[in-house]
């Protein structure tokens, strides 16, 4: 798994307003229109606490997939199809992204088999061209997430979970773009 994956569902109620870095839609129109393509996801997580097996410490998990992202509604939404592995198992995901005009913000909801619908609320900052993300599970935990657009080629993604305080989760990874010649070269 690369990209924030709720625990369970998403409270999306009441998200934080980002008043500051609200966009115009010329500007939204283009971040999304820069995302569409395919995406090679490489990067690791890491679950922190004990192996109930050998009682060492979790090992890092190396990560890969691939993300196609495409228009929904062209210029206001995009949709992303991508496939993680989950207990051994490939589990189909679709996220939605769209941006709420009012409020300030970037909405990312999930779908995927066999889990309840998860969400998060993004802001944008502009001079760092990064999304920072938060989600509350229902848990309890609290999830942040930063997506960094280092050009039109690369966007490095990090997030952590914190449960009571405590860090219980990572994750690190590095986007790069396909270019139709390399798609062509893989099939």
């Amino acid at each position: 798994m690369i990209v924030a994956l709720p625990l369970m569902g998403a409270d999306n109620k009441n998200p934080s307003p980002g008043a500051k870095n609200k966009l115009t839609a010329k500007q939204v129109e283009a971040l999304f229109a820069d995302d569409i393509g395919t995406w090679k996801c490489k990067g690791e997580s890491q679950s922190i606490g004990v192996d109930p097996n050998t009682g060492l410490p979790l090992k890092p998990v190396e990560e890969e997939m691939l993300m196609t992202i495409r228009w929904k509604v062209k210029g206001k939404s995009t949709e992303s199809l991508f496939t993680v592995k989950i207990n051994g198992r490939d589990v189909p995901f679709v996220g939605l992204k769209e941006y709420n005009a009012e409020q300030g913000v970037f909405i990312w909801r999930m779908k995927k088999e066999g889990f309840p619908k998860g969400g998060e609320i993004q802001t944008y900052d502009l001079e760092t061209r990064t999304f920072h993300g938060k989600l509350n599970h229902p848990d309890g935990a609290k999830e942040e997430s930063r997506f960094q657009i280092i050009n039109k080629n690369k966007r490095l993604f990090e997030n952590h979970v914190k449960k009571d305080g405590k860090l219980i989760f990572t994750r690190k990874a590095t986007f790069t773009r396909f270019t139709q010649n390399q798609l062509n070269d893989a099939n």
